[in-house]
């Protein structure tokens, strides 16, 4: 009969029809209407999961079992919580976990790789040969990193990031809001718990989300990371089967969606989307780079080493000390000023320094009277003596230069000045900090063709010298034609003289060579 009634009415149905329409036209489409609808079908779908015992909707509040759960989690994770605030040194397990990794022939090699190891090797083993050979056997040592064991080590360290953090969670404070006389890593018995409001706890659900939803990636081989745990500490904190069981757990709340909707009812925000880190797992190719960058430093540290102790012997053995100070102002001590701005520094202070005092002490003296005597008064052919004049006319130019360049630097030259004006502005100017680079590194261009020109022209003069020498000592010279001569106008015997000279020469080249060489 009622059917019948509905059939035979066709105004009931059209009334029906048009109720839906206007319902459908004059519906609020406000964003706040629309706002209460969608976290009102949150809540009905939260109320659906499994886990609806966690939150009581309808008066925001969080429940025990809510509490309980990670009281449970706490419980079970307390020895690990133990072990990481232990040691929390990320490059400690980082090494360790390399170190677990390794094979026996890495492991022989890494021994090479020591400092201590380097030095003393550096004393029996030439350090071009020995940087060679370590070359060498790091790329071994790279080699033996198979994709299969990068891919198990990083594994590793991504579990082991992924458990740390988990681990880490404050659980005790969260757990305290609960209830206020819970004492920390005491499970002699299980605690009361009461419900409470749940905006109180936002933050950590919110926190608690991030560190644990990442455990669910089926990539990692919890397996792996426990049988690391326990190799560098004899014993597991928990058991792997109860870890996976903690896992399980976590996969299955994500899996539901409740804490999400937890998350948007409580906050109000529909479009909540938690913002799950990745996860780090390069550790392999940073390591392999960190230990090359350490080596070359090493080497460089024992090739700067050698050099200024070769240094050192090379200024004793000139000027009878390795302390020499002649120029005032393209100083290592004006460095300190540009270090402290993180400018760019004077590179040739300590050679060009020497350069000037060799050019005064020898050039200027001992060279200078070889030159009058036996260049000016000597009878031998102008095309070996012309070299010989060119060389030291311009070492004599390139001293004069050099005063000059130190002069421009002092604070009253057009050099100096300018840095002095430009630095105080450093801090704030990068134009001012770009101009006294520029004027730091004309210089250093400068003194660089300072100390490769006098060196080329010393070589000159050494070359020519050890001619001469070999000429004198003959019963009869080829060369110069007037030694005995020569001789009178000399205040040392010609032979130890010219020696000593060449010797000098020697010398200083080689000093030189310590700074220009690479």
């Amino acid at each position: 009969m009622g059917v019948e009634n509905k059939k035979n009415n066709p105004s009931a149905s059209k009334g029906g029809f048009f109720q839906n329409l206007l319902d459908s036209l004059f519906k609020s489409t406000s964003p706040e209407a629309e706002k209460k609808r969608k976290l009102k079908a949150i809540a009905k779908n939260f109320q659906k999961t499994k886990y609806h015992t966690f939150y009581k909707t309808s008066t925001f509040e969080i429940l025990p079992p809510f509490a309980k759960l990670f009281y449970d989690i706490y419980k079970l994770i307390a020895p690990a919580q133990t072990m990481l605030h232990v040691n929390e040194n990320m490059s400690l397990y980082k090494s360790q976990i390399i170190n677990y990794n390794l094979s026996e022939k890495q492991v022989e090699l890494s021994a090479h790789f020591d400092e201590q190891k380097i030095m003393e090797m550096s004393h029996q083993i030439p350090l071009q040969k020995l940087t060679a050979q370590i070359e060498e056997e790091l790329d071994i040592f790279s080699q033996e990193f198979t994709a299969e064991k990068i891919n198990r080590t990083e594994n590793i360290y991504k579990a082991f990031n992924l458990f740390k953090d988990f681990c880490s969670f404050d659980y005790y404070m969260l757990l305290k809001k609960f209830n206020n006389k819970l004492i920390e890593n005491n499970f002699s018995a299980v605690p009361s718990f009461e419900k409470m409001n749940a905006e109180y706890i936002i933050d950590n659900l919110k926190d608690f989300i991030t560190v644990s939803y990442p455990l669910t990636d089926e990539s990692i081989i919890w397996d792996d990371l426990f049988a690391f745990i326990k190799s560098i500490r004899g014993s597991e904190p928990l058991s792997v089967s109860t870890w996976k069981k903690i896992v399980a757990k976590i996969r299955a709340i994500k899996s539901s969606g409740a804490f999400d909707l937890m998350v948007r009812h409580i906050t109000g925000n529909p479009m909540y989307d938690p913002d799950i880190p990745i996860a780090s797992s390069m550790i392999v190719e940073p390591y392999i780079d960190k230990l090359q960058e350490e080596v070359n430093g090493i080497i460089s540290k024992i090739n700067y080493a050698q050099k200024e102790s070769k240094a050192n012997s090379f200024c004793e053995q000139i000027f009878g000390t390795s302390t020499v100070q002649t120029l005032k102002n393209y100083t290592s001590a004006a460095n300190s000023v540009f270090e402290k701005k993180e400018l760019s520094y004077y590179e040739y202070t300590e050679p060009l320094n020497y350069l000037k005092a060799f050019i005064l002490e020898y050039v200027k003296k001992d060279i200078r009277e070889f030159y009058d005597v036996v260049v000016i008064r000597g009878q031998w052919d102008a095309s070996l003596s012309a070299p010989m004049s060119n060389a030291y006319q311009e070492l004599l130019k390139i001293s004069d230069a050099i005063t000059v360049f130190d002069n421009d630097l002092a604070e009253e030259g057009a050099s100096g000045t300018k840095i002095k004006t430009l630095l105080p502005k450093t801090a704030h100017d990068p134009g001012a900090e770009n101009i006294i680079n520029r004027v730091i590194s004309d210089s250093n261009e400068q003194a660089r063709g300072y100390i490769i020109t006098s060196t080329q022209e010393l070589v000159v003069i050494g070359k020519t010298l050890k001619q001469l020498i070999e000429d004198y000592v003959k019963q009869k010279p080829v060369l110069v034609q007037n030694w005995r001569e020569l001789e009178r106008y000399m205040e040392h015997p010609m032979k130890e003289f010219c020696v000593n000279i060449y010797k000098k020469i020697y010398l200083f080249v080689q000093l030189m060579q310590q700074y220009l060489s690479e």
